[in-house]
């Protein structure tokens, strides 16, 4: 079943193609990628089995070493590796031959960003978890077959990794913008502005505490003074403190604003983004 406007804006046939091609596009560096990662997750897992059976750790890394092991490990990939993929999303429209191949392929511009979004939002998300959940198989079978013991087997809907997944849905949306914004090194350019976004927010939130907690945040001469001694903080933010009122309502606020707002403006600036580039 196909929707069609004026403008050719959605066809699912036409999508399924573009997703096709997106997906299928860089499988071989894609492949390669997942077996260096396999191989390096393998390798640490054996050491530091290796490690803390040298110091009489077995019982004990049997029952919590797999919590911090693989989930450390997953964050890496989810976090770091995803946002250098989504960085990487548009990169052949910077280039001079493929980039005028890719612009004039039979899709909307929804179509192409709606591509490139599934793959490295939830499309990268799901597949880290599922990559890693064999990687640790793996990697714990030849644990115990050389060791006697392992990490334990890891699982990827633990309630910390779901929420692990959902920060990165979220967040990865600014590196996708990032990755039609900027022409070249889009990832360390996204960063940077990260940086510099949450200096200036840091100075904001900065002069509003000043006048907000007097007399916690002092002004002395030029200079400022936190008086943030034992027991301060907590009396600023506790119940009854003049901070505390406002502390739940900043709270949900700032929850919609990161789940709510952050992604749909990054998409939208995107697709006008991708619109100017394409033109």
């Amino acid at each position: 079943m196909e929707m069609h406007m004026n403008s050719g804006f959605w066809s699912a046939r036409r999508f399924g193609r573009i997703l096709l091609r997106d997906v299928a596009g860089g499988y071989r560096s894609l492949l390669i990628a997942m077996a260096a990662v396999a191989g390096a997750v393998i390798v640490l897992s054996a050491l530091t089995a290796l490690g803390m059976s040298s110091r009489g750790q077995i019982s004990a890394a049997g029952a919590s070493g797999a919590a911090g092991f693989y989930l450390n490990i997953f964050r890496n990939i989810l976090f770091l590796g995803g946002f250098i993929v989504t960085s990487l999303a548009f990169h052949e429209i910077r280039q001079n031959g493929a980039g005028m191949f890719y612009l004039t392929l039979p899709g909307s511009l929804f179509e192409k960003l709606l591509s490139k979004l599934l793959i490295t939002s939830v499309g990268y998300a799901v597949g880290s978890a599922l990559f890693l959940t064999a990687a640790s198989v793996v990697s714990e079978v030849i644990n115990r077959l050389l060791f006697g013991f392992g990490h334990g087997f890891w699982n990827p809907v633990d309630p910390t990794v779901l929420k692990m997944a959902a920060i990165y849905l979220v967040t990865q949306s600014v590196f996708l913008l990032g990755s039609i914004w900027f022409r070249k090194t889009a990832f360390l350019k996204t960063m940077l502005w990260i940086i510099i976004f949450a200096i200036g927010a840091a100075i904001v939130f900065g002069v509003a505490a000043r006048f907000i907690l007097p007399g916690q945040l002092g002004g002395h001469g030029f200079g400022w003074s936190m008086n943030l001694g034992r027991g301060q903080f907590s009396g600023m933010l506790g119940p009854g403190a003049q901070g505390y009122a406002g502390l739940p309502g900043f709270t949900l606020a700032a929850r919609i604003l990161f789940y709510g707002v952050l992604a749909p403006v990054c998409w939208l600036a995107a697709y006008f983004k991708l619109g100017e580039v394409e033109v």
